[in-house]
């Protein structure tokens, strides 16, 4: 979690590092090809303008332009102008009457002169006062387009005829040649019917290119201008370009620059590399260092909270060793000073408890003996209903010497004055002793005892004394537990160096809630099957404490219904 927090905001800070770089790269591409675009269409504006503009005011005012005029005014408009192929005037009936180009640079006489009525775009549009472009159409000599400019009188007031001319477009092709785009990006320019005028790469696809790019779109009449309107796409040799365009109304043309995104790119790529390389390299440090101050803030804590399971199992002996130099250390001396406070109170009710059942012991030890002489008779005759009375006094006493028995034991236990002197010893044959002296008690429970131990069960290594003690309280316990007659089956296996033995019953069983608090001091499972059976709660905690200084462990698996099974381990003497 730390390092999620930590990590959290490098990674939102990247992303926006990332986003803003890629929206300013965006934005640079998108300024490169639009001034670029912008100046190409300055400069074909001002070419096809020096070409086809022909600015003539005739010197009359009234009536057509004299022939000598049309004459002077056609060549000299054809010599000044190296991209015109052709210039000729035309009269407003629609007449040609002078011709220039470069064939007959001298001019044409009149009847060898075409009748122009017959293009009337072309006269309709230069009649009504305005310039006339036509379409682009191809030769040998390369892209061509007709152009034509009225003619006014001297005061502007009249349209007295019209010159027209055939402007070549290759020199536009030259002067996009000249436009640099990166070292392989590149401009181009097609008509209206999307074929290709001019391009700066060299490059001359002879087809339409409507269908490529941004191609047809822009000769809709759309224009694809700033960082919104750039485009990325593949174009006519399947290469990836960021693109941006600009539609020519006065012409229907379309100009479009492509740059390869390989070079566009490769700045903002490096940049970003480099950035996600540093990004990288921060994000692993800062996990690192996440972990690093993660572990020295929870390993404390997991301390604190070994320690406090260790209280709550009684263990007072070791406390905490934290050493950070900080407000944690601070709370790991606390806790050690309530842990000192703890064991003071545990020694000090353990010798009480200790000295209360000592004490207890020799009492009702005297009144047990005492009973039984006046059961027996040594003090004069005692009536049957005495006797049953006495009975129940003697069943009682005998329930408290057992909780006195327990309590010291858990008091010794406690206190690391249980003796446990282990040693190699055959198992079989202090459990037969034991199940042999609770036979009395299963038959009378009509309970059946089953142990048949193999001839090859091992040595193990275990105090053969306290042994009969676990088995006395397990085989005994069945007994109590089983609700009827049933089974009661002692049986032996060896697992990893370990000799496990299984005390299986078919009586009552328990819950799982109660089976995670079966060893704990004073617990006894409480169920409407189970309330009227007696006992002190102690004896299942003082068979763990047996079992595990003995270096083994004791678990149990039961089911309501299904009888339990507990197993405990010892290990095989070598």
């Amino acid at each position: 979690m730390m390092a999620f927090v930590s990590i959290a905001p490098v990674l939102l800070a990247g992303f926006l590092s990332v986003y803003s770089i890629r929206a300013s790269h965006k934005i640079s591409v998108a300024n490169v090809e639009d001034t670029l675009i912008g100046q190409q269409y300055a400069e074909i504006r001002s070419f096809i303008n020096d070409a086809g503009e022909f600015n003539t005011v005739s010197t009359f005012e009234k009536g057509g332009v004299a022939p000598g005029d049309q004459v002077a005014v056609s060549k000299g408009f054809f010599v000044s102008n190296p991209a015109l192929e052709e210039i000729y005037f035309i009269s407003v009936d629609g007449k040609e009457t002078v011709r220039f180009n470069k064939s007959y640079p001298e001019g044409v006489l009149a009847q060898d002169l075409r009748d122009q009525s017959i293009l009337k775009s072309f006269l309709t549009v230069a009649k009504s006062g305005k310039q006339y472009f036509g379409h682009v159409y191809y030769t040998l000599k390369g892209p061509m387009m007709t152009v034509a400019t009225p003619v006014r009188n001297k005061s502007g007031s009249k349209i007295i005829g019209i010159i027209g001319g055939e402007i070549r477009l290759s020199k536009i092709g030259e002067l996009m040649r000249k436009a640099q785009l990166g070292n392989s990006g590149y401009v181009y320019l097609v008509d209206g019917d999307g074929f290709l005028i001019a391009n700066s790469s060299g490059v001359a696809p002879i087809m339409s290119l409507k269908k490529i790019g941004l191609v047809g779109e822009v000769l809709q009449g759309r224009s694809f201008l700033g960082p919104e309107g750039q485009r990325r796409y593949l174009n006519f040799e399947g290469n990836q370009v960021v693109a941006a365009a600009r539609f020519l109304p006065e012409y229907g043309w379309g100009m479009i620059a492509e740059w390869p995104t390989e070079e566009a790119d490769k700045s903002v790529n490096d940049i970003l590399y480099k950035n996600t390389i540093v990004l990288l390299a921060v994000t692993i440090a800062v996990v690192l260092v996440s972990v690093v101050l993660a572990t020295l803030i929870v390993k404390p804590i997991e301390m604190l909270e070994k320690g406090t399971e260790r209280v709550s199992q009684g263990k007072f002996e070791e406390g905490v060793d934290i050493q950070t130099h900080d407000e944690l250390e601070d709370l790991g001396l606390a806790f050690n000073k309530m842990m000192q406070g703890l064991k003071q109170l545990q020694q000090l009710k353990d010798e009480f408890v200790f000295i209360a059942a000592h004490e207890l012991r020799t009492p009702v030890a005297a009144m047990k003996g005492y009973l039984s002489l006046i059961l027996d008779g040594l003090t004069g005759p005692v009536t049957e209903k005495t006797k049953d009375f006495i009975q129940k006094v003697i069943n009682s006493n005998n329930r408290l010497i057992q909780l006195v028995n327990d309590l010291l034991e858990v008091a010794r236990s406690e206190a690391g004055r249980l003796t446990i002197k282990v040693a190699p010893i055959d198992v079989v044959r202090p459990i037969k002793e034991v199940l042999s002296e609770l036979q009395s008690l299963a038959d009378k429970s009509s309970v059946k005892l089953i142990y048949e131990p193999a001839a090859n069960v091992p040595k193990a290594m275990a105090d053969a004394d306290r042994l009969k003690e676990v088995i006395v309280n397990l085989v005994g316990n069945s007994i109590k537990y089983m609700g009827g007659s049933g089974t009661v089956t002692v049986v032996h296996e060896i697992q990893g160096g370990m000799l496990v033995t299984h005390v299986e019953d078919t009586g009552l069983g328990m819950s799982k809630d109660a089976q995670a608090k079966l060893f704990e001091k004073f617990y006894r499972v409480q169920t409407e099957k189970t309330k009227e059976i007696t006992g002190t709660g102690l004896g299942l905690f003082i068979v763990k404490e047996i079992i595990e200084k003995m270096n083994g462990k004791i678990l149990v698996e039961s089911e309501e219904g299904k009888g339990s099974t507990f197993s405990f381990s010892l290990p095989v003497a070598g």
